[in-house]
C-alpha cells in the first residue's frame, strides 16, 4: 500500500525463493528494487538470470510509479483479494504490510489466495499489536487504501501454517510511554533504545514491533 520499515529488509530478502515473484499491495515499488539490487543474497550470480516480479496496488498512483521504476516485468491495478492468477504461479509471494490494511475476512482470503498462487513460499509482515488508523497523506498523493482495518495475531498467523520472529522492538505500552515522555526521555527511547535492542523483538517475538512470517508448500 505504501512503505515498510527498513528493520524488515534484511529478514524478508532472504527468505525469498525463486525468481518469478508477485508483490501484492507493491506500494511505492520498494520491493520490486530490493529483489532486484539484492538477487544475489538469495540466488547467487547466475549468468544472465534476473528475477521477474510482478506488483499489484489497489491504489492508481502508486501502480504508475511502479510502472516507471524498471523493476516489475507487470503492475495490475486491482484490489484484493481475489488474484487474478493460476494455482502455484509464483514462486514467491509477498504479503509485505498489507492485510492489516484489510477487513478480516478478506484479509483471511488475501492468505489462502496467496497460498494458492505460491509455488514454493509466501512471506508476510505486519504489526504486532492493534495500529487501527484511517488513510494517509503519501508520497503519491492521499490514499485511502492506507488506512489500517484489523489486526491479526500471532496465533491466528500460526493457524494458517506460518513460521514467525520478531522485527524491531514494540513501542511499548501506552503507560510506559507516558512516563517517558513526562520525564523527557520519549525521544532517546525511540531513538536509541528501541533501534540498539531490536534484537530482544527477534528473539521474542512477543516483544516485537513488526512479525515477519514464511509459509512453504508441502
Amino acid at each position: 500500500m505504501g512503505g515498510s520499515p527498513v528493520a524488515l529488509d534484511p529478514i524478508v530478502i532472504p527468505l525469498v525463493r525463486g525468481p518469478k515473484i508477485l508483490d501484492v499491495a507493491c506500494g511505492f515499488g520498494k520491493w520490486g528494487y530490493l529483489c532486484t539490487s539484492n538477487y544475489w543474497q538469495t540466488h547467487g550470480y547466475s549468468a544472465g538470470t534476473r528475477p521477474e516480479i510482478v506488483g499489484c496496488d489497489g491504489y492508481k498512483e502508486n501502480v504508475s510509479m511502479c510502472r516507471n521504476n524498471g523493476c516489475y516485468k507487470e503492475v495490475l491495478n486491482i484490489v484484493v483479494p481475489p488474484l487474478p492468477f493460476d494455482d502455484c504461479s509464483f514462486d514467491t509471494v509477498l504479503l509485505i504490510e498489507i492485510i492489516e490494511h484489510l477487513e478480516k475476512d478478506h484479509a483471511y482470503g488475501l492468505i489462502r489466495e496467496s497460498q494458492r498462487v505460491a509455488r514454493h513460499r509466501v512471506i508476510l509482515s505486519t504489526p504486532n499489536y492493534p495500529d487501527l488508523r484511517k488513510g494517509t497523506l503519501t508520497i503519491t498523493g492521499f490514499n485511502p487504501l492506507d488506512s489500517h482495518l484489523s489486526y491479526m495475531d500471532r496465533a491466528q498467523l500460526r493457524s494458517f501454517g506460518f513460521k514467525l520472529i520478531g522485527c524491531g522492538l514494540g513501542p511499548g505500552s501506552g503507560y510506559l510511554r507516558g512516563i517517558l515522555r513526562r520525564t523527557g526521555l520519549l525521544k532517546w527511547y525511540e531513538s536509541r533504545f528501541r533501534q540498539s535492542c531490536g534484537f530482544l523483538g527477534h528473539c521474542f517475538p512477543v516483544f516485537a514491533d513488526n512479525i515477519v512470517g514464511w509459509w512453504d508448500r508441502k
